[in-house]
């Protein structure tokens, strides 16, 4: 579910819709009544007044967006209103001070002319003044972001202050990941840490296990990672995860193609703000529709041999394209079972499943050889 899922999102982007011209009014008219759904069990729907001055106060509001450029964009306010007309998440928060719901709306906004933009949409809603009242707009507010380190930064906001059903919900269809590192001095400091960590990889499509003291919990850890489905993500924060080199060795031998990040920053924040450029950089955030992957040019022939690097991961398979041989020589034993994703990868970029999948032993990135 992409309710926060980066990639998802820049997959599902949606073209510009016309703003009305509010001088006959139609711009208030498509507001007025309008209805939020949300895929999340148990959270009713809300609607904005029908009042026109309730509306157009609301109007106001979000169209003077926070943006992260010094300047506004002028189309900023066609992004906010196709934000809202075509959301492509629907987002239940917890309802602040004097609000009796919350939500957001966000989109991927395809721009006239500019980059794409994050478009998210916050209202709080309270109750009216009597029993029988409709709600009213206690609170409105926009952003727009066309930066991808930005984008990330206020997607894991939105996780942070979401119904705990709705994190609950969106982590369902998430890629099972694995973090070491972590003890009682930080979550003294930083009570919040664990749910910032789950943030930072929420937004890149993780579902992350934190283990606290890995060194202490070797056995019960390695009998995770050797469950059927293996974490495709391990995360290691070096400072504060002494003597857990059994476990890294565990993880690749059982997951040939699952990564392994090293995170230096021993302050929490800091190595927050490193987790997210980490798997900004192992292409989490790319877009992963079909339209989107690379294709062979041609159908590779029975006993054929071709080579690929890992440049993006998801849950459906990695994302790879084709490069030449790195003449290493050290190709080990066929990992197809034990490398699914990037089975997967390579099956949907040639459309054929290869015989078998080898992984070079030398190379720092994941370079594959698979024989068809």
């Amino acid at each position: 579910m992409a309710m926060f899922e980066l990639s998802a999102l820049r997959a599902a982007q949606v073209p510009t819709l016309r703003l009305p011209d509010d001088c006959d009014g139609s711009l208030l008219a498509q507001l007025r009544g309008r209805e939020f759904r949300f895929p999340v069990p148990a959270v009713p729907p809300v609607r904005l007044p029908r009042d026109a001055q309730s509306l157009a106060n609301f109007w106001k509001s979000v169209s003077s967006a926070s943006v992260s450029s010094d300047e506004s964009d002028p189309g900023w306010p066609t992004a906010i209103w196709t934000a809202l007309m075509a959301p492509v998440s629907r987002i239940p928060l917890v309802p602040s001070v004097g609000c009796s719901q919350e939500f957001a709306a966000v989109a991927v906004v395809k721009m006239v002319g500019s980059v794409p933009a994050l478009v998210i949409v916050r209202v709080g809603m309270a109750r009216g003044a009597s029993r029988h009242a409709q709600p009213v707009i206690h609170h409105a507010s926009a952003a727009v972001t066309a930066d991808l380190d930005d984008m990330a930064g206020r997607l894991e906001d939105l996780f942070m202050d979401a119904l705990p059903q709705a994190r609950a919900e969106a982590m369902r269809a998430a890629s099972r990941a694995m973090w070491l590192g972590g003890d009682g001095t930080v979550n003294a400091a930083i009570p919040e840490w664990r749910k910032r960590v789950e943030a930072v990889c929420a937004v890149m499509g993780l579902r992350i296990e934190i283990v606290e003291e890995p060194a202490r919990r070797v056995r019960s850890v390695e009998t995770s990672l050797g469950s059927a489905v293996a974490p495709g993500h391990l995360i290691v924060w070096q400072p504060m995860c002494r003597g857990a080199e059994r476990l890294i060795s565990s993880f690749q031998n059982v997951s040939a193609d699952g990564e392994v990040i090293y995170l230096s920053e021993a302050a929490c924040p800091d190595v927050l703000v490193e987790t997210r450029l980490a798997l900004l950089e192992l292409g989490l955030a790319e877009p992963t529709d079909a339209a989107t992957r690379e294709r062979g040019s041609s159908t590779p022939a029975a006993g054929e041999e071709r080579f690929y690097i890992k440049v993006g991961g998801s849950k459906v398979g990695d994302v790879l394209t084709s490069v030449p041989d790195c003449d290493h020589g050290q190709w080990g034993s066929d990992t197809r079972r034990k490398a699914p994703r990037a089975l997967m990868g390579v099956e949907q970029l040639e459309r054929i499943r290869p015989k078998a999948l080898f992984l070079c032993g030398k190379c720092t990135k994941h370079r594959w050889r698979a024989r068809f």
